[in-house]
């Protein structure tokens, strides 16, 4: 097998025997808002809990960084080379070095490579872009390996979300989205169910939902016993 996350690109086959290339960076839709559930529910949450240092894995155009900077939190953004050098990530990235409490790691050697221990990390919109499954496995693993004991994770997707998408554009476990592009990206909708039996998977339990409406999946994970509420 190849050596995972060597590239952001990936050359697949469809199930109708097409070749595809998938770009895991293209799936960041730059310009939209944060959640707003990280500021009106997860920011207080952290503060009542003591976090103090949050990984942002995935971080794509900071859009959920800012806000937890702002509050006063030490943020370490993950990202492709590839897509910090995006002109919109690029200008986010450069915004963000003003603040003494931010800092970034290019994924994944740098973020292998760091001995750093996080309280929290985001993990928003991310998995199901990521078109190998060992892949996501063993992110996750990682994810949890960076975590302090008595830690949390945030987790954000959507649900029901993918258009009428046809079974020929299906590759892997999930969907190519854009066919007009040379470059794809990829969708996997995991089921709340799913979510969960993977996170718990993984050492994660499930601390409360915080999903506004029935397409959003906003969960919030605990590592550790101390983390039950």
């Amino acid at each position: 097998m190849a050596i995972m996350w060597s590239s952001p690109l990936y050359s697949l086959t469809t199930k109708d025997r097409k070749k595809v290339v998938i770009d895991v960076t293209s799936s960041v839709s730059a310009g939209l808002p944060p959640n707003k559930v990280l500021a009106e529910s997860v920011i207080r949450f952290f503060r009542k809990k003591g976090v103090e240092r949050v990984v942002d894995f995935g971080a794509g155009a900071l859009r959920h960084t800012f806000p937890l900077l702002k509050a006063g939190f030490q943020v370490c953004a993950v990202e492709f080379e590839e897509q910090f050098a995006r002109p919109t990530c690029a200008k986010a990235r450069k915004r963000a070095e003003r603040n003494p409490n931010f800092s970034t790691l290019i994924w994944p050697k740098d973020f292998r490579n760091d001995n750093r221990k996080f309280d929290a990390a985001l993990l928003c919109y991310v998995l199901q872009t990521m078109p190998l499954s060992d892949e996501r496995e063993l992110a996750l693993k990682l994810l949890r390996k960076k975590l302090k004991e008595n830690s949390y994770l945030l987790w954000m997707s959507r649900y029901g979300q993918i258009p009428s998408v046809p079974k020929t554009q299906q590759v892997k476990d999930g969907y190519y989205m854009w066919p007009e592009r040379d470059y794809k990206s990829f969708v996997r909708e995991f089921t709340t169910e799913e979510t969960h039996e993977l996170m718990e998977s993984f050492g994660f339990h499930r601390v409360r939902s915080l999903s506004e409406r029935g397409t959003d999946q906003i969960f919030l994970y605990g590592k550790g016993s101390s983390t039950w509420i």
